[in-house]
């Protein structure tokens, strides 16, 4: 047997094997620390205080729908304070993310509510309020104010309006959320966090732990906005909970809006009326007049800024109509009175109440069939309290058993605070005024009402108002434009008969525009050139199909006098 030499074993000191485990303990502790920072999750706590942070004394956070509604710093108010443990909304938020059918008179500190039959009434630092004449009592003020800013008892507001809301203290912060609010709820399986952000290392808002429930705002993948029962809102991995049931806030309030109606083939003719002396003309007006069904006498307007009208009815006027079997609508207008500010009448409870009392006393004492509300040069500042004043208006007719027809301009930007989808629910008739696309006014020559501007003003109308309540005004009357060579235009009203009469008396030849649906005509005299877009027989037909083909409750026809044999010959082929 060979021998073999053995291999010398290296040795390697026992000191350097110490250094070299705890070289790489070194290194494994930094890269675990390395690894910690970049990708372990944040233990970091953020304080609710700080991120839910307000501005102002005893104010409140709001999450709107799951939505922090944060302020600046500078910010003039808060969304929600908090009396004592009771919170309250201010009064522009309600109005804009919940209900806009509060309306505050400040000159008269009175919060007015009016549901489908009611009418409620708040005054500001009282607990007491009233539902129509009634006394009712609340436990807290319903209306209160800090630093000029009026705030709504949240009790309150859920009695009315259709909410679903929670309060949470230290700090103070309100969820509410409104009709329409739909979202995915949640089962935390484990214990987890929500976070800040989307991300491992936002700072923690909440410890959840299993079986908390939580409502899912969003999902972005891995995390999902969510807001939790302890009233912490933010990120959270969508491993840590399961899906559950949806949550939805619906309209629960039991509102029924009842109208009147009087079918879908109404006639009606505006007779303005100026003195009292004129109403015993009744009876040739209606011989000289087609068959109508209902006629709309300008008896009524605003007098002075208290509510007070003046009126000139006649109850013999009104018997000769209903021996005709034609109804009377007593129509109130705010444009004869020029020392009378519609605005300040409308927005002021006392003066709204007094108008609206003076309406129905007039229709009850001369037994009217309805009302006829011509409220027209509306400012943006009178929105809120004209619309109450149609609710307000509405709810008393009804129990008088009154109709109530409400006059509008065409749907444009301007025309907005009319606010015909809110008219249509107490209304039982919106009107069109189809007419005035240029008026007295207007910078340039055009026609009242050509074709194609009356068929938008209806189809944007029923946008708004249901087909069977809308009645479409149209005119008997036209415009004989002078245009002069600087551009500038004036104009004088003619009525169907007169109109004939000026071109024939001018000379004037006219053709028909199937754009504009009427016969134009021109001539130029001097340095003024006329120009007419003539309304006639022919041109009401056009706008009658337009009433017919979009199935509308009726037409009426400003004014009587403007009128002619002819053109009530033509409307007897539709009403």
């Amino acid at each position: 047997m060979a021998y073999r030499k053995r291999k010398k074993r290296r040795y390697i000191p026992r000191g350097y094997i110490y250094i070299a485990t705890a070289l790489l303990a070194v290194i494994l502790l930094i890269g675990g620390i390395i690894y910690a920072k970049k990708y372990a999750p944040t233990r970091e706590h953020m304080e609710l205080a700080d991120y839910f942070q307000v501005y102002h004394e005893n104010e409140a956070a709001v999450i709107l729908n799951g939505e922090f509604q944060k302020l600046e710093e500078d910010s003039q108010y808060g969304y929600a304070i908090v009396d004592g443990s009771n919170p309250y909304l201010e009064i522009g938020f309600i109005k804009e993310y919940i209900d806009d059918g509060y309306v505050y008179d400040p000159s008269e500190i009175t919060l007015r509510y009016a549901t489908d039959s009611e009418i409620y009434t708040a005054t500001l630092g009282s607990s007491e309020y009233t539902v129509d004449k009634n006394n009712q009592s609340n436990t807290i003020p319903v209306v209160i104010a800090q630093d000029d800013t009026v705030y709504v008892s949240l009790d309150y507001v859920d009695m009315l309006s259709d909410i679903d809301w929670v309060y949470h203290s230290n700090p103070d912060r309100l969820f509410v959320n409104a009709v329409g609010f739909t979202c995915d709820t949640g089962i935390v399986k484990h214990k987890s966090q929500i976070r800040k952000l989307n991300g491992p290392k936002s700072p923690v808002l909440e410890d959840v732990k299993k079986g908390e429930q939580l409502y899912i705002l969003r999902d972005s993948g891995k995390w999902s906005f969510v807001y939790s029962e302890e009233g912490v809102s933010g990120w959270i991995k969508n491993r840590a909970f399961s899906k559950g049931e949806q949550k939805q806030v619906i309209a629960s309030k039991d509102r029924t809006y009842n109208h009147i109606s009087v079918g879908n083939n109404i006639s009606l003719l505006w007779h303005q009326v100026t003195s009292q002396a004129a109403n015993a003309d009744i009876a040739n007006v209606l011989a000289d007049s087609g068959k109508i069904s209902v006629i709309s006498p300008t008896w009524f307007f605003l007098n002075d800024n208290k509510g007070g009208i003046a009126s000139i009815a006649s109850s013999n006027y009104v018997s000769v109509c209903h021996s005709n079997n034609i109804q009377v609508w007593g129509l109130v207008s705010n444009l004869e009175n020029p020392d009378v500010d519609t605005t300040t009448v409308l927005n002021t409870t006392s003066a709204r109440d007094t108008l609206v009392n003076n309406l129905i006393a007039q229709a009850i004492t001369y037994g009217l069939d309805g009302i006829n509300v011509d409220i027209e040069q509306l400012s943006g500042a009178a929105s809120d309290g004209y619309i109450q004043f149609i609710k307000e208006l509405s709810i008393k007719c009804e129990k008088n058993d009154i109709i109530l027809s409400v006059d509008n301009y065409v749907p444009t930007a301007s025309s907005a605070g009319y606010n015909r989808s809110e008219q249509a629910k107490y209304a039982d008739y919106v009107v069109i005024m189809g007419y005035d696309e240029h008026y007295s006014g207007s910078e340039e020559a055009g026609s009242v009402a050509s074709i194609d501007w009356v068929k938008k003003g209806v189809e944007d109308t029923l946008a708004e108002v249901p087909a069977e309540q809308v009645i479409l005004g149209m005119p008997f009357y036209c415009r004989v434009w002078e245009v002069a060579s600087d551009g500038s235009v004036k104009s004088t009203a003619y009525g169907i008969n007169a109109i004939q009469s000026y071109l024939r008396t001018n000379g004037v030849t006219t053709t028909w525009d199937d754009t504009e649906g009427q016969y134009y005509g021109e001539y130029t005299k001097g340095d003024i050139t006329y120009k007419i877009w003539v309304e006639d027989e022919t041109s009401i037909e056009e706008k009658l199909k337009v009433m017919q083909d979009s199935k509308l409750a009726g037409g009426a026809f400003w004014k009587k006098g403007f009128d002619s044999t002819g053109v009530w010959n033509i409307i007897a082929k539709y009403l």
